[in-house]
């Protein structure tokens, strides 16, 4: 079987989560024998592959463009949207940007309306993808968005309500879907020597941006007082977002130690981070599942704060759930996560056989297999 991934142009240059979806996906089905290209070109000879798998919905330009060329060549197409709910991302925009940002969303109302202007400036900053935002533009990105939903064969999810969030915001009442599990590296997380005093601090891991809420967490953390807790941050800084940066650097460097920056860490360093700390937070406005949480529960964390319905599919009752714009809640949700322990007997290895790139290419073939029958 011969596969194409193809996903935005930038993929490499900009590199995210998808970039590591793919890369890792990729891995797991060769070694189940599945031949797989990576080429996000758009208009580009399909005809040596057996079926096409295009990776990302949102806020982006390529997808549509993708998957209209695999249908001229009469190629399968499975779909891997990672999408992140609109009700969620809207609530973000309105109430959490900073800067320059926070004027274009006076000035712009309409969210699929900033979506596009958003990629159209990507495209005058990365010329490659010019073209397709102009195309973008003249179709609208939603009909794109809703448009590819319909045109795919199959659409794998990371979660339950991320299928019913697709049908929600774009409109589709039904379609074929799957839920695939994201995986964590068990050769990297889950291998760390045990037995060691936990610190008493609380641990956020992710790139410093208004995405991933570190001020809340930090006004949040300030409301505990009296108390001999460290917080401890994880991640590099985007620079895309200067505003949110100077503050946050101006909490830490104000805090008399009681807020630590440690930038980026390397994998194997950060498992260790994640067991000697007491508990893990990080209240995003919204992701797709959260993998960061399943890392910190198989690394041994004892307790988890986590914000959004995904991460509860993902984590059950190993968790404290908290309102990403609530300070109290992220607050009280500490509190309690500080004084007892959330994460289950028995969860990190249930993490451990469950959520693996193994399982999830296995899974992913299945669905393969099935289109090409």
């Amino acid at each position: 079987m011969k596969v194409l991934f193809q996903s935005r142009l930038d993929l490499f240059k900009q590199r995210g989560g998808d970039t590591v979806q793919m890369l890792e996906t990729k891995a797991a089905l060769e070694k189940l024998g599945v031949s797989v290209d990576i080429n996000s070109k758009i208009n580009i000879d399909l005809s040596g592959y057996d079926l096409i798998h295009v990776f990302n919905l949102d806020w982006v330009c390529e997808a549509y463009l993708q998957i209209s060329n695999a249908r001229k060549w009469g190629k399968k197409v499975v779909l891997s949207p990672i999408h992140h709910s609109q009700k969620e991302f809207e609530r973000y925009e309105n109430s959490n940007r900073y800067g320059l940002m926070r004027l274009g969303n006076a000035l712009i109302k309409d969210q699929a309306r900033r979506d596009e202007v958003r990629n159209l400036i990507k495209g005058l900053l990365y010329p490659q993808k010019l073209k397709p935002t102009l195309s973008q533009i003249f179709m609208g990105i939603r009909t794109q968005q809703r448009l590819s939903l319909l045109n795919c064969d199959y659409v794998l999810v990371q979660t339950t309500l991320e299928a019913e969030d697709l049908k929600r915001d774009f409109n589709v009442p039904s379609f074929k879907w799957s839920k695939v599990v994201n995986g964590i590296n068990k050769d990297i997380f889950g291998g760390i020597e045990r037995g060691r005093n936990k610190e008493k601090c609380i641990l956020c891991v992710g790139r410093i941006e208004p995405r991933k809420n570190q001020l809340n967490l930090i006004k949040a953390f300030e409301e505990l007082g009296g108390s001999d807790v460290k917080l401890i941050f994880v991640g590099a800084l985007n620079n895309h977002h200067p505003t949110y940066l100077r503050d946050f650097m101006k909490k830490v460097n104000t805090s008399g130690g009681d807020i630590i920056y440690k930038g980026f860490v390397d994998q194997k360093d950060l498992c260790s981070l994640y067991f000697e700390s007491l508990v893990f937070a990080v209240p995003s406005w919204f992701e797709t599942t959260g993998l960061v949480y399943l890392e910190a529960a198989v690394c041994g964390i004892s307790s988890i704060v986590a914000s959004g319905a995904r991460a509860k599919e993902y984590l059950g009752s190993n968790a404290n759930y908290c309102d990403p714009g609530d300070i109290v809640s992220i607050r009280d949700n500490l509190r309690a996560a500080l004084n007892e322990p959330t994460v289950k007997k028995g969860f990190s290895d249930f993490v451990r056989r469950t959520y693996t790139w193994d399982n999830c290419a296995k899974q992913t073939l299945e669905v393969y297999k099935e289109i090409l029958r």
